[in-house]
């Protein structure tokens, strides 16, 4: 299913689903630009070259932002499918998550690369990719079922996913260090709490072993407990009213 929706969603353009990786790639060159070179002693400045430290902000944020904001209609859209094919709708999360694997990782590989030639060779601390993509599935899908089933209840709900998703991606530190001595201390103390932060920062300090993930076990503690929260939550809701489904189209 997962590859038919991304067949689906490219067959009618003439470059198909080269699209699906030169979108990102247009994207991570303008803020190269502005954050790597305009800003490059304040907002954009890092230990690690820009370049591949970005790239993996965008890898991460791409595949959690993005699978959370296409999710957000996923239980609409499959519950007339689900009735012919006999599948649980409460899986749409997952397979639009599949769907952004393959994109995540292509971007993935090119920082890594980039690193590589830098001096950020493979090392010890690339165990933990193993874990940060781990943390990455049980939160974005936990989230993206939450999501999901709360516009199918209210619809108005995916307008506000949408307006705080745009503000997300410059309190996550997709492309800004928000640990840089310009930024507030009151305000380098908040983004800790930031899960999509969490995230970021954590498959950079994996890729260019700069710690490891229980040196920082406050906010490690904060990103699983507030995960299992949303996945209960989510989970609950979605038991609760999925024979009322119908009834909210």
């Amino acid at each position: 299913m997962s590859k038919y929706n991304t067949k689906n969603n490219y067959q009618n353009f003439m470059l198909g689903r080269i699209w699906q990786y030169a979108n990102p790639i247009i994207m991570a060159t303008f803020y190269y630009i502005v954050f790597g070179f305009i800003f490059k002693h304040s907002l954009g400045a890092t230990s690690v070259p820009y370049l591949p430290w970005m790239l993996v902000g965008m890898a991460t944020w791409g595949i959690t932002n993005g699978t959370i904001l296409q999710s957000l209609g996923s239980i609409i859209n499959q519950l007339n499918l689900s009735n012919t094919f006999r599948f649980s709708v409460s899986i749409s999360p997952s397979i639009t998550f599949v769907s952004n694997i393959v994109e995540y990782f292509v971007i993935l590989s090119i920082a890594a690369i980039v690193g590589g030639f830098n001096g950020y060779t493979p090392s010890i601390y690339w165990l933990q990719l193993l874990y940060y993509f781990f943390a990455i599935v049980m939160f974005t899908v936990s989230y993206s079922l939450l999501n999901a089933t709360l516009t199918t209840i209210f619809r108005d709900y995916s307008q506000l996913v949408r307006s705080f998703s745009r503000i997300g991606m410059f309190i996550s530190g997709v492309m800004m260090n928000l640990q840089s001595d310009y930024i507030p201390a009151f305000v380098r103390r908040l983004v800790l709490l930031n899960p999509f932060y969490y995230l970021n920062e954590g498959m950079r300090d994996a890729l260019f072993s700069q710690g490891w993930f229980y040196d920082k076990m406050p906010a490690t503690i904060f990103f699983w407990t507030l995960t299992l929260f949303i996945m209960l939550l989510g989970t609950h809701l979605f038991y609760k009213y999925q024979e009322s489904f119908r009834d909210f189209l």
